[in-house]
């Protein structure tokens, strides 16, 4: 049965909507300034935590970079003057002939029968090239008793297309490092290079026919050395005040360049029996809350920036195993 309405009695109000009255001008702008300041703080926030992530992943880079970089350095450093026709005789850790004195052991085109176990000239060629910032050597790759084949010989350091000048700085800032085999030229081995540096350790006692086995040094510290114009001796000097360290006190002039004390007499590569190595890497962009102000010592150079890029600098010395071995 339809209910019927009840007329409305005189004087009587009706209930005010609970939503009539709505949010005034002021209050609005109070609320937007309000979210506005939150928002802001929010996003202040993760552009810093934003920031900080893509510095740490570019920085880990870099580091997984020179530890590639390092690892297969060291490991064909190592085995650098590696010959596989070496034999000890009497197990006493000296090697005491090959198995064929017909082979040319140094490549000098001559045949080693005039005196087994070692060149005519008295010292194993095993580096070829010893340069402050690129270094190329010879190994038995293959074991097949061929010890000048072209892919036996390895080299490290930046193209020329990347370092016109080579002076081991990458021209564009930065620069994938170089590893080359054989006759083939320098490939790809890691990114974001800025500098790249050798040292050499040699064992010479002053031209002695036969040397002592143990690396040279001032009296206490090792003597670190290159070849500054590929003529196939080491002439100039990286701890050029024989203080033990390879540091920019060395720039004795202060060009920024380490190259102020010859090495002498100059010593053949073919004695040297250690490597220090120099690797200087830099993020792929800069970091807008990084400065970098710090001075690198990276081999013959000394280096300053005072940019955003961040950097890594990690040496190491290697040891030649195959290297003086008699």
């Amino acid at each position: 049965m339809e209910r019927k309405r009840q007329p409305k009695r005189a004087g009587e109000k009706q209930p005010a909507c609970i939503f009539s009255g709505g949010f005034t001008l002021i209050e609005l702008m109070i609320a937007m300034a309000i979210a506005g300041l939150v928002l802001s703080v929010v996003y202040a926030t993760f552009g810093s935590q934003l920031r900080t992530h893509v510095g740490q992943q570019m920085t880990v880079e870099i580091q997984q970079s020179i530890r590639a970089a390092f690892t297969l350095m060291q490991h064909d450093i190592r085995m650098a003057g590696y010959d596989a026709t070496w034999r000890d005789e009497n197990n006493d850790g000296s090697h005491d002939f090959r198995d064929s004195d017909l082979i040319d052991n140094d490549c000098d085109g001559r045949a080693d029968a005039a005196d087994p176990g070692r060149d005519e000239a008295g010292d194993l060629a095993r580096f070829t090239a010893a340069g402050a910032h690129y270094l190329q050597f010879r190994l038995d790759r293959a074991r097949n008793s061929d010890f000048c084949d072209s892919e036996d010989r390895i080299g490290f350091g930046f193209s020329t297309t990347r370092d016109r000048n080579r002076d081991g700085v990458a021209d564009a800032g930065a620069a994938p490092l170089g590893r080359s085999v054989g006759a083939g030229g320098l490939q790809p081995l890691a990114e974001n290079f800025q500098a790249v540096a050798f040292g050499y350790a040699f064992d010479d006692d002053h031209g002695a026919a036969l040397p002592d086995g143990e690396i040279d040094t001032n009296g206490r510290n090792i003597i670190w050395a290159y070849d500054s114009n590929a003529d196939g001796l080491l002439d100039t000097l990286l701890d050029s005040n024989a203080d033990g360290l390879v540091d920019s006190a060395d720039d004795l002039d202060g060009n920024g360049r380490i190259d102020d004390a010859a090495l002498t007499p100059a010593v053949p590569i073919s004695r040297i029996r250690a490597v220090q190595i120099w690797l200087l890497a830099r993020t792929r962009s800069p970091l807008r809350d990084h400065l970098d102000t710090d001075t690198y010592v990276a081999g013959d150079k000394v280096l300053s920036f005072a940019d955003h890029y961040k950097r890594e600098l990690l040496t190491t010395v290697v040891n030649c195993r195959n290297l003086g071995l008699r």
